[in-house]
């Protein structure tokens, strides 16, 4: 029996401190794709839809494309956005007969009319395909899951990686299970519980052992219990003030064997594992550190690999503004002869600079141009263009490996010794084909600075003789103290003290 499946992305990471807020030219940054062109452009790729067309391919599905909508982390989604997004999976999905649901989130969306634009989708959803059809998602690790979602989805597996290499092979596994529920050898549901916390799990890294590693063994544990499908650890996001904001555990079980208390039992068991771990957080340096750090870098004998320096505070991976100066301006006092910065997004720049041409020598007003509060404010610099660039690139990976992306107009600015990609369309640094775009060969540099908190490690790690984080005063700051939250629940640590009831 060949089963039909619908399959359909909506994908953003939601930072409700940013004052931007997210539309169909962010989405089409990254990608819209429509009916046919998902296939087109996802097959072979290391993506979660990637993933689901191996799964067809698998088991024999005819896959029902529908609308496949990612955008770079930011505000919220604009009502505008949402609403072509519901119209085009209605006229793709009307008069569909189907025996599945393949759905890819971000699990930390949020738009102009929901606080959790995951529950918000699946009531659409639901309503298109009736209660009984078994519907399966993937999910980011940085999940802000509320509880109240398993009433409306069957199956949720997250990725087990930061940085995310293991987009494909989650989607793997939600696809396997959504067969075997198609097939009615299981009947899957979820028990989803989140301790009072914000963030924790070490911020979900894996890169190394600690706090997520050790929580991934004990969820490996029950996971290989009789009736247990899969389980998962979400370190949630903290950039988004609402009420479901931190960590979780979600497991998903076979009803057929497993009765939804002790469902339940284990995931408070997850949480209370969570819990025991809150202060085991990696730390971040601060600005004052870094002069000392490129010294001491630039003071050893053949030091021909690069300095990885990740502007932590300003990742636009966690909907950032990637426009904040502060590292950039402590880095141009220390000096060095031989670095590169990126990607710093200022289109207002980025089209001076392509006016003036290549060669051309310019001052120009970089950076802060969002909120000019956030992030050091802007700084006046003279350089010289060295190249410019559509911005298009493909994705070497190991994440995203062979989608297309886009840094919009960019151009590589020469200022004092370091050479800076400028963009016009936000784009974490997590792959090296970005500064590639604009000539710029990261391993043939000293210092090489990233706006990245994790992600960037799978993509730069390799090149690397030694990384380190340094934290400023962009949106994406490590403190958790300047943030002004409003919505989430109450007691939650580390704003409040308690203990888990």
């Amino acid at each position: 029996m060949s089963f039909r499946v619908a399959v359909l992305e909506f994908n953003q990471e939601t930072n409700t401190f940013s004052k931007l807020k997210t539309g169909f030219r962010d989405f089409e940054a990254c990608h819209y794709f429509v009916g046919a062109e998902i296939e087109t452009h996802c097959r072979g790729t290391n993506s979660e839809i990637g993933g689901f067309i191996d799964c067809c391919d698998t088991y024999g599905w005819q896959p029902v494309y529908t609308v496949a909508a990612r955008a770079e982390p930011g505000g919220r989604i604009e009502e505008a956005m949402r609403q072509r997004f519901v119209a085009d999976l209605h006229s793709a999905l009307d008069g569909e007969r189907l025996d599945g649901v393949f759905i890819v989130f971000h699990g930390a969306m949020c738009t102009e009319t929901a606080d959790d634009a995951q529950i918000q989708l699946l009531e659409v959803v639901r309503g298109i395909v009736g209660s009984e059809l078994p519907i399966a998602a993937t999910f980011d690790l940085h999940a802000n899951s509320a509880p109240e979602m398993a009433r409306l989805l069957d199956i949720a597996v997250s990725f087990r990686t930061y940085p995310h290499v293991d987009m494909a092979e989650c989607a793997h596994k939600a696809g396997a299970l959504l067969e075997r529920a198609m097939r009615g050898e299981i009947r899957p549901a979820l028990a989803i519980r989140q301790p009072p916390m914000l963030n924790g799990c070490n911020d979900g890294r894996t890169t190394h052992a600690c706090a997520m590693t050790e929580l991934l063994e004990i969820a490996d544990g029950i996971a290989a219990r009789d009736g247990m499908l899969a389980t998962s650890i979400n370190a949630g996001f903290y950039d988004a003030d609402i009420f479901n904001t931190g960590p979780s555990a979600v497991i998903c079980y076979d009803r057929n064997r497993v009765a939804a208390e002790d469902a339940e039992a284990e995931a408070e068991r997850l949480c209370r594992g969570i819990w025991d771990r809150r202060e085991h957080q990696d730390v971040q340096l601060p600005l004052d550190a870094l002069p000392g750090i490129v010294a001491a870098h630039l003071a050893k004998d053949g030091a021909g690999t690069p300095l990885v320096i990740a502007d932590f505070s300003d990742n636009p991976g966690c909907g950032a503004y990637s426009d904040s100066t502060c590292v950039l301006a402590r880095l141009l006092d220390t000096g060095v002869r031989n670095a590169a910065f990126g990607a710093l997004c200022d289109p207002e720049v980025v089209a001076e600079l392509i006016a003036a041409g290549i060669g051309a020598t310019r001052e120009v007003t970089l950076g802060c141009k969002i909120d000019a509060e956030v992030g050091g404010g802007p700084i006046t610099v003279k350089g010289r263009v060295e190249a410019i660039s559509d911005g298009r690139i493909v994705f070497e990976g190991p994440m995203f490996q062979g989608l297309p992306a886009t840094m919009g107009p960019s151009v590589r600015f020469h200022v004092e010794g370091i050479d800076i990609l400028i963009c016009s369309e936000r784009q974490q640094m997590l792959d090296r084909n970005l500064f590639r775009a604009v000539g710029i060969e990261p391993s043939d540099y000293q210092i090489v600075v990233v706006k990245s908190q994790q992600h960037f490690r799978a993509a730069f790690g390799p090149i690397a003789s030694e990384i380190v984080e340094i934290d400023g005063t962009g949106l994406s700051s490590a403190n958790i103290g300047a943030r002004k939250f409003q919505r989430v629940r109450r007691p939650v640590y580390p704003l409040d003290h308690g203990e888990l009831g």
